[in-house]
């Protein structure tokens, strides 16, 4: 089987500078692994790598679709099997990164996923349901929910684990990296990532609204989106109101990933607090060339 390594952990974790160091140092290429980076014009909202880093290391599947258009597990996972085998047929080693859980475990553990048409039976007698009563399902199936979790998203997901009609196939042998900090600690990087790209994730949602993107559609498009479209609506009575708000909704979001991050399997653990280049650089020179 070809190899494929994934870098995976909690938002802020450092996921995105770790995997370029690696691709630099071993002649790789990445394939983001998050729901939210392959619409066009969503940057700061969804945490993208600058274009100086994505020009120091070939990234794929940023970038690939038009906002307001649907993107699916089955439209990802076929992409991303395209991209993994690009690279590796150019003698480059595969890295897919990023924090949508699912999005990674389609590739890594060989999901068969189907394009067929949503089962209306099946459909209603979800919509029918609760939004703590999907949220439930979800959990049972093993399936991360996701950062703003609402009644069409946890349907799309129940939906296309139900599509698979036979028994994983995994293409790759996978090593699995994971960045792990305590909790306080990923708390203060969320925060200062926050500050930090705040004034430009603002400025992003005005003017994707100023272009016709509908503030529906933002609000489903992740925790950074939905808020930062709340307080342009002016549905926070402060700045900080609403900064604090989305603070501990991205606190939530940290402790479902490290949920689900615990169920993953073979898995390296890095120390976020050591010199992650230097823990990793040994356990991939060993995969490689086993």
């Amino acid at each position: 089987m070809k190899k494929l390594i994934t870098v995976i952990g909690q938002t802020s974790s450092g996921k995105s500078s770790l995997a370029i160091d690696l691709a630099k140092k071993f002649n790789g290429e990445i394939v983001s692994a998050d729901s939210r980076q392959v619409y066009i014009g969503l940057d700061y909202c969804s945490g993208k790598v600058s274009k100086e880093e994505q020009a120091e290391v070939k990234h794929h599947l940023i970038d690939v679709v038009e906002l307001k258009k649907p993107f699916t597990l089955y439209d990802f996972q076929k992409m991303a099997y395209a991209s993994i085998d690009e690279i590796i047929a150019k003698g480059k080693v595969p890295f897919l990164v990023g924090g949508t859980g699912l999005y990674s475990r389609s590739v890594v553990e060989g999901y068969n996923l189907s394009e067929c048409t949503p089962d209306e039976n099946m459909r209603k007698a979800l919509e029918e349901k609760s939004l703590d009563e999907l949220i439930g399902l979800c959990k049972q199936k093993n399936i991360q929910i996701p950062k703003e979790p609402t009644k069409r998203r946890l349907i799309r997901l129940l939906e296309n684990i139900n599509h698979e009609k036979l028994p994983n196939s995994p293409r790759y042998e996978v090593l699995q990296l994971a960045i792990k900090f305590e909790r306080e600690e990923i708390y203060n990087r969320i925060k200062l990532r926050l500050n930090a790209r705040m004034p430009k994730m603002i400025e992003e949602i005005k003017n994707l609204i100023s272009c016709g993107v509908s503030k529906e559609f933002l609000r489903l498009l992740g925790l950074e989106a939905k808020f930062v479209t709340d307080y342009l609506d002016n549905k926070f009575s402060s700045f900080n109101e609403f900064f604090e708000e989305l603070f501990k909704e991205e606190r939530h979001f940290a402790k479902r990933q490290d949920t689900w991050l615990k169920k993953e399997k073979n898995v390296v653990w890095l120390d976020g607090n050591g010199n992650l280049l230097e823990q990793a650089e040994s356990v991939v020179q060993k995969f490689l060339n086993s």
